[in-house]
């Protein structure tokens, strides 16, 4: 290797490590920035704001003016609860939004020690584009899901020493972000898509 080729080597090098350096930092900083949290007047749900799966930030008003289907859970979900419920979902979504724009799911996990943004990415990838997947610190979860009225609960697990609970429903908020009602996460795909259609049904 000539001095210039090594001299070049070392510069990517150190480019790599900064980046590499400034985009943990970047998620740490995201990830203990408590929420002020609003309940915008709602008797269940309102603000949040989370480290998304691209290591940005997102809040409620990112998807302002579409329906959000807020649920709780974790990719170490006890009884392997959540991947079937957010499937489920998704197949309901599509057939009340074939078009893909007016709904959106946030899948919120509650374990932000394991659940990074690179996981969190993969596991919504996993499982549908509709999924968007965040998290946040440990208080301000523990917050936010006192607002969306569910609880943050571990579970012994023999695999993966502990899970987190899903939460039983998700939270259904239209595009004003105004509680619009929930719908059962243990349901089946044609029975969420029966109770969204009355959920987001035009009201007189």
């Amino acid at each position: 290797m000539t001095p210039n080729e090594k001299r070049f080597a070392l510069i990517a090098a150190g480019i790599l490590v900064v980046a590499s350096v400034t985009g943990y930092v970047g998620t740490r900083i995201a990830l203990h920035h408590g929420p002020t949290l609003d309940s915008y007047g709602n008797e269940v749900g309102g603000s949040f704001r989370l480290m998304d799966s691209t290591t940005g930030t997102m809040t409620d008003q990112t998807f302002r003016g579409r329906w959000m289907m807020v649920l709780f859970g974790a990719t170490h979900c006890a009884e392997d609860a959540c991947t079937p419920a957010l499937t489920s979902m998704s197949a309901a979504l599509d057939k009340v939004d074939p078009g893909k724009r007016k709904a959106v799911i946030i899948f919120v996990s509650l374990d932000p020690d394991r659940d990074d943004a690179e996981r969190l990415r993969l596991y919504g990838q996993s499982i549908s584009p509709r999924v968007v997947a965040g998290t946040a610190a440990p208080g301000p979860l523990a917050d936010l899901a006192k607002e969306y009225h569910t609880t943050v609960e571990k579970r012994p697990d023999p695999e993966w020493t502990y899970a987190m609970q899903m939460s039983p429903r998700f939270v259904v908020m239209d595009p004003e972000t105004r509680y619009a009602g929930t719908v059962d996460a243990t349901l089946s795909a044609d029975a969420m898509t029966e109770a969204l259609k009355k959920i987001m049904a035009p009201k007189d």
